[in-house]
């Protein structure tokens, strides 16, 4: 799901092509191993305007999803409400997904425990497993789903989850110093500022990654541009956090996030 939709069975990829197969395959990973009501697969599909005959066209993808997930299971005309992975409930659908089977979940997990490493100090294996996590993103989430239903605002959530998490990431670049990380963090970060310009967290690592790399000069200037444009374009001004990473840069103090005062 961190990227492109895609499944592997056995190492080999078994996705859909047909484009709303592949968006009912995303609904139905968005609860993974969770029953699905039809009421909610429908509006995912088509929105508040479905088709006259959106429960049979539903049927119809799910029969595809089926043959798709699953070639011998339909080959072998078994019963398709006993099907091994795409399993039919009272009022609607699950899709079985085994523990550690999908990215999102094992992004989730490595998220989690970098942050327990983080919590006891342990910055460098902290940043190894954010490092791995980050690794499994392929892409925009759904973007080969556009058009095919409502995806944005999930899709939005998950990015949100991975900025968040690069942000976490970098920041135990920091914490680290070594040079040619942090050189690279600072180009990071700029293209992550351009993207994101009203994002002040980015900014403020921008601004204590050129501490680190000893540009102090180019960290004020990044945090009186800043500033400029949020007084002028929004009328308020750099909230805490932006604030202290100026005076880190004032002051040529270790730029350390707040998160790392355990780390030695």
């Amino acid at each position: 799901m961190l990227g492109p939709v895609g499944v592997y069975r056995d190492g080999r990829p078994c996705t859909p092509s047909a484009l709303k197969q592949r968006a009912l395959l995303a609904l139905l990973l968005l609860s993974a191993d969770r029953p699905v009501p039809n009421h909610r697969l429908v509006e995912g599909l088509w929105g508040t305007c479905p088709p006259r005959a959106a429960a049979a066209t539903l049927q119809m993808y799910v029969t595809g999803l089926r043959r798709a997930l699953d070639p011998a299971h339909g080959a072998a005309r078994r019963d398709p409400r006993h099907h091994p992975l795409l399993v039919t409930e009272v009022t609607g659908y699950r899709l079985r997904v085994a523990p550690g089977e999908l990215d999102l979940d094992r992004f989730r997990v490595l998220a989690a425990a970098g942050r327990r490493h983080l919590g006891e100090g342990r910055c460098r294996q902290a940043g190894e497993a954010f490092r791995r996590a980050l690794g499994l993103w392929r892409g925009r989430p759904f973007a080969d789903l556009e058009g095919a239903g409502h995806f944005g605002a999930y899709g939005v959530r998950l990015e949100e989850e991975r900025l968040a998490l690069l942000g976490e990431y970098l920041d135990t670049v920091l914490c680290r110093g070594e040079s040619h990380e942090v050189a690279d963090a600072v180009g990071q970060l700029h293209e992550l500022c351009a993207a994101h310009p009203l994002r002040e967290s980015f900014q403020e690592q921008l601004v204590r990654a050129l501490v680190r790399a000893g540009r102090r000069a180019e960290a004020l200037a990044v945090y009186a541009k800043v500033r400029g444009m949020m007084v002028a374009e929004l009328g308020i001004e750099p909230g805490p956090g932006l604030r202290a990473a100026q005076l880190v840069a004032l002051e040529a103090r270790e730029p350390y996030a707040a998160a790392h005062r355990n780390c030695p």
